[in-house]
């Protein structure tokens, strides 16, 4: 009896402390502190059940991935009553990319939150936007549906989407170059070499080039880095505006 009162103690303890890290960031007061307890678990702490299964947050993460995309898909369908489908996706795209969702954690300053006995510096550069994703899809599993939503959209949604704003942003300069090119009647190429004379290996340099014109470069460590650096700065070269009326000049 002594044992179960002491453990029961040391757990209400431990689900206090969480509770208070969590006040701030949350809408509500957790039920179930264990699957928060998951969501700020990282890989790297190795912890294991008595069955030996691995415990930690990616399944959260997989789950919450999913559930942000179902609110922000219907946050736009009803904000957007005219647009297509096509449409729709591209500004989903642009509210649920990594880099949106690692600001997103980094606001909430949420690696703070991290069950951890490890340096940051071993956490991988998305660690902000995986734990948002986590902690969405352990909301999911403890407050349902309607409590996930109401914390992405008290978290996300109020305070960081203009839709306007938005409409206007660019998410990919290859893409926006590409179909600026195509509604233009131009013929576009990327062409991409090893960058020998970067004293790196691994490097590549890619030239843009508008019927048969060369317009821009871009060097990088990947080919799609240097494809995204050289779509962008023919993008400015050219002068299009992001509303893409403009003409070739």
């Amino acid at each position: 009896m002594k044992f179960l009162k002491s453990f029961f103690s040391t757990k209400k303890r431990e689900h206090k402390e969480l509770q208070n890290k969590l006040k701030s960031i949350l809408p509500f007061k957790p039920s179930d502190y264990s699957l928060y307890e998951e969501a700020l678990t990282h890989k790297i702490e190795n912890i294991t059940d008595e069955q030996g299964n691995k415990i930690n947050n990616e399944r959260l993460e997989f789950l919450g991935d999913a559930v942000i995309e179902n609110v922000i898909s219907e946050f736009l369908f009803k904000e957007m009553p005219m647009a297509k489908e096509g449409e729709l996706s591209i500004m989903r795209a642009k509210i649920v990319n990594r880099k949106h969702l690692n600001e997103l954690g980094n606001n909430l300053r949420i690696t703070d939150l991290l069950q951890k006995h490890f340096h940051n510096n071993q956490l991988g550069k998305n660690i902000s936007g995986n734990l948002y994703e986590a902690l969405v899809g352990a909301i999911f599993l403890d407050k349902g549906y309607k409590g996930a939503k109401r914390f992405i959209y008290k978290s996300m949604i109020d305070p960081y989407i203009d839709l306007e704003k938005l409409d206007k942003k660019i998410s990919s300069y290859k893409s926006y170059i590409i179909e600026w090119a195509q509604k233009n009647h131009l013929d576009y190429q990327f062409n991409a070499e090893k960058d020998v004379n970067n004293g790196r290996n691994n490097y590549y340099k890619v030239n843009f080039y508008l019927d048969n014109n060369k317009v821009s470069y871009g060097r990088s460590s990947s080919k799609k880095k240097a494809e995204e650096i050289a779509a962008r700065r023919a993008y400015y070269t050219l002068n299009i505006e992001s509303n893409g009326k403009n003409q070739k000049t």
